[in-house]
C-alpha cells in the first residue's frame, strides 16, 4: 500500500479517537455534573424505589460508551498495524464488530432512557434503535468478512 494511503488512514484514525475521546469526555462530564451538581442545566432527580434503575442506566451508559470506544481503539490500531504487514482487512476484526453489533444494543438502551432515569421517571422505553444500530454493525460486519476473503482471494492469485 502506498506511503500516502497509509498517512491518510493514521491521520482520519488519529482524528476518530480524538473526537471519540472528546465525546466520551463530555459524557462522563455531563453525568458527574448531573449527579453532582445542583447548579447544573439537568440535574438528576432521585426517586425513593428507583435509585436502582437510576444508577443502572447512568452506569450502563457510561460503561457501553467507554466500551464501545475501546472497540473502535482497538479496531482502527488492527487496521494500522495490518497495513504495515499487508493486511488490509484483519480477520480478528470481524469477531471484534460482531461484538460491537451486541454491545449496541445494551448502548441504545441505555442511551434512550438517559432521560428518564435524570429526570426520576418510572418509564422503561424502547426505541427503533436497538434493533437498527445492532442490525447495521452487523451488516458491516458482514461486509467486512466479504472484504477480508475477497483481500485473501486475491492474495492467493498473486
Amino acid at each position: 500500500m502506498k506511503n500516502s494511503t497509509q498517512k491518510s488512514i493514521r491521520t482520519l484514525t488519529l482524528a476518530t479517537l480524538i473526537l471519540g475521546g472528546l465525546l466520551l469526555l463530555f459524557a462522563y462530564w455531563q453525568m458527574f455534573a448531573s449527579i453532582w451538581s445542583d447548579t447544573y442545566i439537568a440535574p438528576i432527580v432521585w426517586i425513593e424505589g428507583q435509585k436502582g434503575w437510576q444508577i443502572a442506566v447512568i452506569i450502563g451508559r457510561l460503561l457501553t460508551l467507554t466500551l464501545i470506544y475501546v472497540f473502535s481503539w482497538i479496531f482502527l490500531r488492527r487496521i494500522n498495524r495490518g497495513m504495515e504487514t499487508g493486511e488490509v482487512f484483519p480477520k480478528s476484526n470481524i469477531a471484534l464488530l460482531r461484538w460491537s453489533a451486541l454491545l449496541m444494543v445494551f448502548f441504545s438502551f441505555f442511551w434512550s432512557n438517559i432521560g428518564c432515569a435524570l429526570r426520576g421517571e418510572s418509564t422503561l422505553q424502547i426505541d427503533s434503535n436497538i434493533i437498527v444500530l445492532p442490525l447495521l454493525a452487523l451488516i458491516f460486519a458482514q461486509l467486512y468478512k466479504v472484504a477480508y476473503l475477497a483481500a485473501k482471494d486475491s492474495n492467493l492469485a498473486i
